[in-house]
């Protein structure tokens, strides 16, 4: 199994499809941090990808893939869990892009107990362009574009709590630079220039992006989320951007939040993962 260095379009081409998760091609594709190994690195088949915004991995590719199936077991004990416990995570979590890889995986990472949970996917897909007004208050907060020129002057608005900002934001894109160039985002600051909420661009694949919301528990409950997607989505709107939003199908105030800004629920996948 080699663990790529480069990745890009090229990768992407070989291994992300129209089944994969938005956020894992965003590693892929080398706009969001993360690792991808693979089968053949002059012809990649197959892939085990982590993202590290999401802390977690997901098989991609072809899972009839002899070689790949034969050396996973090895991948798993030999990397994947020591990389993991560098990070001092015990538990190794995944995905597929397709349900063909379960039988593979449950047949070569040995006798383990596998607990599993849903995922829910919603979308907006940007078919036609339009523009609305939005003041630039919800309610008592504040909404600022999270730019260049708010990151810029992030020292001089004195904001106390700017690091929940910037640590969101390398998170998901590794370094604030690598956000300016490639996402989109508003914050609502209080009163007193703290920020209470957030909503931004947290991946992006082709002309999709996924959208990734926080806020300070408390400020939640004061259509903050929603206020600043539905936002978000007028920006997205502008630049023909499709829209795609995650949720654990428990956390029933995301998916009310997604519904709110009007994303429409699209599919539900699994998550999967184990103990060592």
């Amino acid at each position: 199994m080699i663990l790529i260095n480069e990745r890009n379009e090229w990768l992407a081409s070989k291994l992300v499809t129209s089944e994969s998760d938005m956020m894992f091609a965003g590693v892929v594709v080398g706009n969001n941090p993360g690792e991808v190994w693979v089968d053949d690195a002059l012809n990649p088949s197959s892939a085990l990808v982590w993202s590290s915004g999401l802390g977690c991995f997901t098989f991609m590719g072809n899972a009839n893939n002899r070689a790949f199936n034969q050396s996973l077991a090895k991948l798993i004990e030999d990397e994947v869990i020591p990389f993991l416990k560098k990070k001092d995570t015990s538990y190794f979590e995944f995905s597929v892009d397709s349900e063909d890889w379960y039988s593979t995986i449950y047949q070569h990472i040995g006798n383990r107990k596998i607990d599993e949970s849903y995922q829910y996917v919603y979308k907006s897909i940007i078919s036609q362009h339009s523009q609305v007004s939005y003041d630039d208050k919800i309610g008592s907060f504040k909404v600022v574009e999270i730019d260049e020129a708010l990151m810029l002057e992030l020292d001089k608005r004195e904001i106390n709590n700017a690091d929940f900002l910037v640590n969101y934001i390398k998170q998901y894109w590794g370094t604030v630079s690598n956000y300016i160039g490639k996402g989109y985002g508003y914050a609502a600051l209080t009163e007193s220039n703290e920020v209470a909420s957030i909503a931004v661009s947290s991946a992006k694949f082709q002309s999709t992006h996924t959208i990734g919301v926080e806020t300070l528990e408390s400020y939640r409950k004061q259509g903050l989320s929603s206020g600043l997607v539905t936002r978000l989505l007028q920006t997205f709107r502008d630049h023909h951007i499709d829209a795609w939003w995650d949720c654990m199908d428990s956390n029933l105030a995301s998916q009310k939040t997604a519904e709110k800004a009007g994303l429409k629920q699209a599919h539900r996948y699994k998550i999967s993962w184990f103990h060592f």
